[in-house]
């Protein structure tokens, strides 16, 4: 697929992040699917979403908490680290149903599961070693962040700066495994710069949304997001 059509869809996707505060990452994953080999997916959506967060932390970089994204991230290596050997043995489809199920309880109930009591190095190593092997785990790692006592600034902020993390060790993970991009590399500066100017736009659009609004959507995007994931992923069981 041409560079330019690339950067429109990572520019959508990006921009509804930065607005919503997450879902665009789930999104450009299922685009990706449809466009590139399944081996080189997750590896090519990990450096675009490095970017796309990155950009979105640097931008925000005053409402960033240090006390929580620092042992997040060191939670994220360890994760990394642990998961690596778990890659080619790991069950997606179960993987990814448990997940959604999680997700919901995570958003709606989550005194049912203490995850907001758990401290930030024990997420962030949860969501790391998944996000290896996922792809995308941004709503787990949402679910995850103290949201009722920060701004939509800070939730913005804080989980573009451990997402940025997250994927940054990811791709350094499957270069360490060996695998190769440099077949794509047209098709990922397009997606970089589509999604660094969607970040930039959808920061600017994030100011004119109230607190109370930008928690309720984030709530529902969440919800959609896990009820999708536990759909798709019952029907692959169900046909396989």
């Amino acid at each position: 697929m041409e560079p330019i059509y690339l950067a429109a869809i990572a520019f959508c996707s990006s921009m509804f992040t930065a607005c919503a505060g997450l879902g665009g990452g789930i999104l450009l994953l299922a685009l990706m699917l449809q466009i590139f080999p399944p081996n080189v997916v997750i590896p090519l959506h990990g450096i675009t979403q490095f970017f796309s967060n990155a950009s979105r932390a640097l931008i925000l970089r005053q409402f960033i908490v240090r006390q929580y994204v620092v042992p997040f991230t060191i939670g994220s290596l360890i994760g990394v680290i642990a998961f690596i050997p778990l890659i080619a043995l790991f069950n997606q489809v179960i993987g990814s149903l448990i997940l959604g199920v999680f997700i919901l309880i995570a958003t709606w109930r989550p005194s049912y599961l203490k995850l907001r009591s758990v401290h930030a190095t024990v997420s962030g190593a949860i969501t790391g070693g998944l996000g290896l092997i996922l792809g995308a785990i941004g709503p787990l790692a949402m679910s995850a962040h103290p949201k009722e006592a920060w701004s939509k600034e800070q939730i913005v902020s804080n989980h573009a700066t451990v997402m940025a993390c997250q994927h940054g060790l990811k791709v350094v993970a499957f270069t360490a495994i060996g695998i190769n991009l440099i077949d794509y590399t047209k098709e990922l500066f397009g997606l970089i710069i589509g999604a660094s100017i969607g970040t930039y736009v959808g920061t600017r659009l994030l100011k004119r949304i109230s607190d109370d609004r930008f928690k309720m959507a984030l709530n529902i995007v969440l919800t959609f997001l896990a009820l999708r994931m536990i759909y798709e992923n019952i029907l692959l069981l169900v046909i396989n």
